[in-house]
C-alpha cells in the first residue's frame, strides 16, 4: 500500500480528519487517489485491489454511515463499470470522473442545508451545540450573513475538546460566541433558544447517533423546553439499522480520558451515544428540516437503496 494511502487511512482513523462529512470526503478521495497510483496489471485485480481498500477505509471509522453509504455507492458503480470496459485506463478514468461528479453534488447539497438551517434560528437567538460540526458551523456562519444576530455557547466536548475548535471557528467568523465545560449545560440552557448539533448517524427510527453528551444535552434541551435539532445530510442513514443491527458505537483510546490513571482504574471512552428520535424537533437536511420519522423515507429514496 503506497505511503500516502496509509497516511490518510491514519489520518481518518486518529480523528485528524474531523466531520462526518469531512470523513466521508476523505475516504472518496484516498480511494480515487488509489485509482491514480494503482499499477495493476489487469482488469480483475484493479477491482480487488479498489474494493480492498474500500473495505479499510469503511472501517477505519466504525459510526461513519455517511463514509459508508459513499464507498458502497463507489464499489457498486465499479464492479458495474468493469463489465462495459477493456481496460484499466477506461474504468480508472470513469471513476474518477463520476465520484468527482458525486463530490460536486455533495457540496451543492450542503449549500442547501445551510440555508435551511439559517432560516430556522430565529434572530437574536442564542444557540448551543456540542462538539465539532463543520455543518454547524457553516450554518452559523450562514445565520450571520442573515443578520440572524445570534449569540452562540459551545460546550467544550471532553475528552478530546472539538468543542474549542467550533469555538474558534465561530469567533474568527465574528459571532459572538462562549465556551462553557459541558457539566454546565444545564445551568446555561435556560439562556438557549435552539440546540443545534451536527450528526455522525441517522437510525432507520429517525435516532440519532452523534458526539457522547448529545443525547444528555437533549434531555436538557427537553426539561427547559428549548428544541433540539441535528443537522444531517441524507447520506447520513445507517441502512443496516432496517434490518435489526445497531450501529457500533466506537470506543476510543482510555488515554485520551487520564494518560497516566491509578492502577487497577477502569475508564470507558465511547466516542458517540444515542438520541432518540422523540427528544429531536427535526433534522436539517439538503431536502428541508424534516421529523425524525421521515428520514428513513426520504434517505433511502435519495439513496436509491433496495432494502429487499
Amino acid at each position: 500500500m503506497e505511503r500516502r494511502i496509509k497516511e490518510n487511512i491514519r489520518d481518518i482513523k486518529s480523528l485528524k480528519v474531523q466531520g462526518a462529512r469531512n470523513v466521508a470526503k476523505a475516504a472518496i478521495q484516498t480511494l480515487m487517489l488509489q485509482a491514480t497510483l494503482s499499477k495493476a496489471k489487469n482488469l480483475n485485480y484493479f477491482v480487488r485491489e479498489l474494493i480492498a481498500l474500500k473495505e479499510v477505509l469503511a472501517y477505519s471509522r466504525p459510526t461513519e454511515p455517511m463514509m459508508r453509504n459513499l464507498l458502497d455507492d463507489a464499489a457498486e458503480f465499479l464492479t458495474t463499470k468493469a463489465k462495459e470496459v477493456k481496460t484499466i485506463d477506461e474504468l480508472r478514468n470513469a471513476l474518477i470522473k463520476r465520484e468527482k461528479e458525486v463530490l460536486d453534488r455533495l457540496d451543492a447539497d450542503a449549500k442547501k442545508l445551510y440555508e435551511f438551517g439559517a432560516r430556522l434560528i430565529p434572530k437574536d437567538a442564542t444557540v448551543m451545540t456540542h462538539c465539532h460540526s463543520s455543518t454547524v458551523v457553516n450554518i452559523l456562519k450562514r445565520a450571520k450573513e442573515i443578520n440572524r444576530g445570534m449569540k452562540v455557547i459551545v460546550c467544550e466536548t471532553r475528552p478530546r475538546y472539538q468543542g474549542r475548535i467550533t469555538a474558534a471557528e465561530l469567533c474568527a467568523a465574528g459571532i459572538d460566541t462562549t465556551l462553557i465545560v459541558d457539566g454546565a449545560s444545564n445551568m446555561f440552557m435556560k439562556e438557549a433558544n435552539l440546540v443545534l448539533v451536527g450528526a455522525d448517524s441517522v437510525t432507520s427510527r429517525g435516532d440519532l447517533i452523534n458526539k457522547v453528551g448529545t443525547s444528555a444535552l437533549a434531555h436538557i434541551a427537553r426539561m427547559h423546553d428549548v428544541s433540539f435539532y441535528s443537522a444531517a445530510e441524507l447520506f447520513k442513514y445507517s441502512r443496516k439499522t432496517f434490518y435489526g443491527e445497531l450501529e457500533k458505537i466506537e470506543e476510543r483510546d482510555k488515554k485520551e480520558v487520564w494518560e497516566n490513571p491509578p492502577k487497577k482504574l477502569k475508564i470507558r471512552n465511547p466516542a458517540f451515544d444515542v438520541t432518540a428520535a422523540k427528544y429531536i424537533n427535526g433534522y436539517i437536511t439538503e431536502v428541508g428540516v424534516i421529523p425524525p420519522q421521515s428520514f428513513f423515507a426520504l434517505a433511502t429514496e435519495k439513496l436509491g437503496i433496495k432494502l429487499f
